[in-house]
């Protein structure tokens, strides 16, 4: 058995890989406490958190956490590795796998993340700003009658109402700055991935543009696939099943 873990700040996507493929979404504060019960797998983890190594750490053997050395034979990097996020470098090499060179990346989570692959398919770096939850939770932090907007229904210019008016500020703020990293790199693919891609993708103006699911899970794959570490019957199950990744 193989289990590909993408775990995030707030979430964490898991894929089993057995004689049948499961796939999970789950809290990352509940991580540890589901995957307790698989100690004799494979474990493959891409994390941005490191309590979260820790407590890997204690409690398996069989467990390989990725770092952007593990990438650097695929695709090159001109960036202080220093603190660079494994998620960041194995999704950029994913997308220049797919797409060749001169992309723009832009992760939509926690944070919301730009990051570009130049035209000589080199890794360069990019942009990190507030997401849109991080955002809503500082504005209701920070201030004492602004509103906690948990659903952002809007992306409107003009909210006629507090909650209306947060959902459009945080979501034209987060807008403008993608806008900008793009009308300035001018790439020639975008591709945007996170839990909340849906409300930045269908506005992006771009003739070559892709929202992929899991993108960080298929950057393992591919991984795993070109060190044989997954045979290709186990690479047509999870590639065949529909709902961990999809292209659109």
């Amino acid at each position: 058995m193989k289990i590909l873990c993408d775990v995030g700040n707030t979430y964490t996507k898991i894929l089993i890989i057995s004689e049948r493929i499961r796939y999970f979404k789950i809290k990352t504060s509940r991580f540890l406490f589901f995957i307790e019960k698989f100690k004799t797998a494979d474990i493959f983890v891409s994390t941005v958190v490191d309590e979260i190594k820790t407590g890997l750490k204690r409690k398996f053997k069989k467990i390989k956490f990725f770092t952007y050395k593990d990438l650097s034979k695929f695709i090159k990097i001109k960036y202080d590795t220093k603190n660079l996020g494994t998620d960041r470098i194995i999704s950029a090499f994913c997308c220049k796998e797919l797409f060749g060179e001169e992309i723009v990346i832009v992760s939509c989570g926690s944070t919301i993340v730009l990051d570009y692959v130049n035209k000589n398919c080199e890794y360069v770096g990019g942009e990190i700003f507030p997401g849109i939850k991080m955002l809503t939770k500082v504005l209701y932090q920070s201030t004492s009658k602004l509103p906690l907007v948990k659903k952002i229904a809007t992306s409107k210019l003009i909210g006629k109402n507090t909650q209306e008016c947060i959902s459009a500020g945080v979501i034209n703020f987060c807008a403008s700055g993608i806008k900008n990293f793009i009308n300035v790199l001018n790439p020639k693919t975008v591709v945007v991935t996170g839990g909340d891609a849906n409300l930045f993708f269908k506005n992006l103006e771009h003739d070559n543009k892709y929202e992929i699911n899991n993108l960080v899970l298929l950057g393992i794959t591919l991984w795993g696939y070109y060190k044989n570490i997954f045979s290709k019957e186990e690479i047509k199950k999870i590639l065949n099943f529909k709902k961990i990744f999809y292209i659109s």
